[in-house]
């Protein structure tokens, strides 16, 4: 009898293992709700000042930031998000103690309405207040934190005044750098791990996305056709593989690309998976669209090369980065998402 209800309890076990492991782990298919909304794309109109080919997007309160490191005087160039009029300009490049040697990405506060701007010439973190920037052409940034030269934060995610979510890049010899989630105190420079990634991907290239309206971090593969989420203390919820879901270390096809968002209880994310980089540039043109917990629901065709793109809450859109005929536009999400 003893043998019995042993037997029966490695069963059970074993059966919530398995339903737990198929539980998380789901597989996507990425044509069955195929849309095109390339009519439906505007293009935004910015004759001055000139932005290059490497802008950033972000929004911060009433505005659209768009960050230009090709620029030999502002790379910061901030416009009305509505009717994307230029209204001021600031981030001054050159090697001056307020100045910007290499332009890195923003870090937004919306709260207290600044930014914080990473240059890894420099390796530190400049503090501006967006209202200063507004009223003062030649207001000047504090310095906000040293970065790290041995695992340096990128992509970075505002928390609170003190800590953010980045990707740590690290190196060893001999190996692929690699990329990981972590949470980066601003103040100490203090880095603690989050998220190693998929256990079986050697190289880790990554993009993500947080919600903490949510408790939710989405993550995207760009050499994998993979999306993992996760809540926001770091514990596993789902692997979304992909129907080319492979986890060989290659350049040769690339996935997800450029960016992603969580907004209107969706995740939107940049795909690709038909090009190959030694061939030519990645294109995509195509915005993959999932719930929260990672079921596919549609694609949308963009029908413009996307370089990067963010989502602006109050007016419910995209504002894309394009290499195309059109540089800047935005896509309403009314609808669509």
């Amino acid at each position: 009898m003893k043998n019995i209800l042993f037997v029966a309890f490695v069963v059970a076990l074993l059966f919530c293992g398995c339903s737990n492991h198929l539980n998380i782990d789901k597989y996507q298919q990425h044509s069955g709700n195929v849309i095109d909304v390339k009519d439906l794309v505007k293009e935004i109109v910015i004759d001055t000042p000139l932005i290059g080919g490497f802008a950033r997007p972000y929004i911060l309160g009433e505005y659209l930031i768009l960050t230009d490191p090709q620029s030999e005087e502002n790379q910061i160039s901030i416009f009305d998000k509505k009717d994307f009029s230029y209204i001021a300009g600031t981030g001054h490049m050159g090697e001056g103690p307020n100045e910007i040697t290499r332009l890195g990405e923003i870090i937004l506060n919306e709260k207290r309405r600044r930014f914080y701007v990473a240059d890894y010439g420099k390796m530190k973190t400049l503090e501006y207040e967006l209202d200063s920037v507004l009223l003062n052409p030649n207001y000047l940034p504090i310095h906000k934190t040293e970065i790290n030269r041995i695992a340096t934060p990128v992509m970075f995610s505002f928390f609170n005044d003190t800590l953010c979510y980045a990707c740590s890049m690290t190196a060893e010899p001999g190996k692929h750098f690699q990329e990981s989630l972590v949470t980066w105190n601003m103040e100490t420079g203090d880095m603690d791990l989050l998220i190693t990634g998929h256990p079986k991907i050697e190289r880790q290239r990554i993009r993500y996305a947080v919600s903490l309206e949510h408790n939710l971090i989405a993550v995207s593969y760009d050499y994998h056709d993979l999306l993992v989420t996760y809540d926001l203390q770091g514990n596993l919820k789902h692997n979304v593989y992909g129907p080319n879901w492979n986890d060989a270390t290659s350049n040769a096809m690339i996935y997800y690309y450029g960016s992603i968002v969580i907004c209107n209880n969706r995740i939107v994310v940049g795909y690709s998976g038909e090009r190959n980089p030694e061939m030519g540039q990645i294109h995509v043109r195509n915005l993959l669209v999932y719930d929260l917990e990672g079921n596919y629901i549609k694609t949308l065709k963009i029908g413009y090369n996307i370089l990067l793109f963010c989502y602006d809450a109050e007016c419910n859109r995209l504002i894309m980065v394009l290499d195309d005929e059109i540089q800047f536009a935005y896509l309403d999400l009314e609808d669509l998402v």
